[in-house]
């Protein structure tokens, strides 16, 4: 593996020289007077030196609004004919953007967003009657508000300061008009509360009902899409996976960031994925990824320095060889149904620079990714979704494509159902090439394992290990989910 280093080559100037020799003849003899020097002209050299600073914004939630806890359940015991508040998440905002940023909020159900007349809870025995909008003795309902708690928090829009009927469709809940900054996550907050009442007629039961909280900088940004993978065009636009769509049904998206095409599905845990590796860095140029265009909270650059695809990029932030902070990653193959085409990327770049050797708790997730904005690296562990994927799919014949030793690429029909996540045995790539080609898969999650490993999704021919740990500088295969 080579290391390039920038030879930066010094700027000679020669100045001119004047000696003047002064003769005088005297009584006493011939005197040679010491020599003057002086600079035919003076030149002189400026550094002007700019600094740009990216605009990084970011929204955590969970019980304490820190960035290990995204996603949280809070419940309560109801009688009939009585209502309860409940305490929800800490939104903790953090952006230096200096046009402000905007708060989103849609309550969905089932893991999947709805768009009938009220957005509706879902019971274990199937859609039940609490609907929000409504109340009295004949019909349940439920609410939410959201109090600023402490720091430089926004503006609540909307009358959601007060209890505010949980919004069907992205709803604009607060706006800060100006940048914010904060030395911790624990900078502006906000608690959101969420008030649920039960008719006397209501059947006995567990009913669940989930809000999505998203940030969109600047403020005047345009709302968040509720598009879906059957009525989008980019991976981009995509903002919901309802539970409307067939299972396994196979659509077809673009990328906008290279123009790549994939195939997507909803699958049997709910999730919307993509059944094909993500290949971006195929071009020769440097990719500027951006919080509108991919999953990352302030710009990273994918910087392919190849004369063609094809080749290792081992241009290391460090100059250390197989350091896990590294932008590492190499692709195979020409395009063609007889190739292998995949590219692997070492964990750091994988999560968009944001998966370090700093993140070293078992189990802690990491934010951003190489992905297109609004998909994400799964998780893993127990409850991650390489797990839950697995847990419906549960053999290597079931998660892996058809015939793996001679199908190089996963392409089910646009439109038809697949059985299958069609995840392919496109091996890994370490010190010089790619291995294990037809043998095994490795896929990068979004979890760490250790300060030295992260957690993958690995297989071979006849097993299949949904939660496994890698050294962070392999180069993995992504495969992307829609977040949730």
């Amino acid at each position: 593996m080579k290391h390039h280093q920038k030879n930066l080559n010094s700027s000679h100037i020669l100045y001119g020289i004047s000696g003047v020799l002064l003769f005088a003849t005297v009584l006493t003899g011939v005197v040679l007077s010491s020599p003057t020097t002086k600079a035919d002209s003076q030149k002189t050299e400026t550094s002007n030196v700019s600094v740009t600073v990216n605009s990084a914004c970011t929204l955590y939630g969970g019980p304490n609004g820190t960035e290990t806890s995204g996603s949280s359940i809070y419940s309560a015991t109801i009688d009939p004919g009585t209502s309860a508040e409940i305490n929800g998440s800490k939104l903790t905002t953090i952006c230096n953007d200096p046009n402000g940023y905007s708060l989103y909020a849609i309550g969905y159900s089932n893991d999947a967003y709805t768009t009938p007349t009220n957005t509706q809870m879902i019971g274990s025995g199937g859609i039940g009657n609490i609907n929000t909008g409504t109340s009295g003795t004949s019909a349940s309902w439920w609410a939410m508000k959201i109090n600023p708690v402490s720091g430089n928090n926004p503006t609540i829009m909307n009358t959601f300061n007060n209890y505010h009927v949980v919004p069907q469709t992205y709803t604009q809940i607060a706006q800060y008009n100006s940048s914010t900054s904060s030395a911790s996550s624990t900078g502006a907050q906000a608690q959101v509360k969420y008030n649920v009442y039960i008719s006397s007629a209501q059947t006995a039961g567990t009913y669940t009902g989930k809000v999505k909280y998203t940030m969109v900088h600047p403020n005047n940004a345009a709302a968040p899409s509720t598009k879906t993978i059957a009525d989008a065009t980019y991976m981009q636009e995509v903002g919901s996976c309802p539970s409307t769509l067939t299972t396994g049904m196979v659509y077809q998206l673009t990328d906008s960031r290279d123009n790549q095409k994939y195939l997507v599905a909803r699958l049997k845990d709910g999730n919307c994925w993509m059944l094909q590796n993500l290949k971006l860095g195929r071009s020769t140029s440097t990719l500027t990824l951006t919080p509108t265009n991919s999953d990352v909270g302030s710009n990273y650059i994918l910087d392919n320095k190849l004369p063609s695809p094809g080749k290792f990029h081992a241009y290391t932030i460090d100059g250390v060889v197989n350091q896990n902070n590294s932008t590492e990653y190499y692709c195979t193959g020409d395009g063609t149904a007889s190739d292998w085409e995949s590219c692997y990327y070492n964990w750091y770049t994988a999560t968009a620079g944001t998966g370090t050797t700093y993140i070293a708790t078992q189990g802690q997730n990491v934010n951003n990714s190489i992905c297109p904005a609004g998909w994400t690296l799964p998780t893993s562990g127990s409850g991650g979704q390489f797990q839950a994927l697995y847990n419906q799919y549960p053999s290597a014949a079931q998660m892996e494509v058809a015939n793996p030793t001679t199908t190089k690429e996963n392409t089910p029909t646009v439109g038809q159902v697949t059985n299958t996540p069609g995840f392919l045995l496109s091996g890994y790539y370490y010190t010089g090439g790619a291995r294990g080609l037809g043998s095994y898969g490795y896929y990068w999650s979004r979890t760490a394992g250790s300060a030295q490993s992260g957690c993958s999704l690995y297989m071979y021919t006849t097993g299949v290990y949904p939660s496994d740990y890698n050294r962070k500088y392999y180069g993995f295969a992504v495969r992307c989910v829609l977040q949730q």
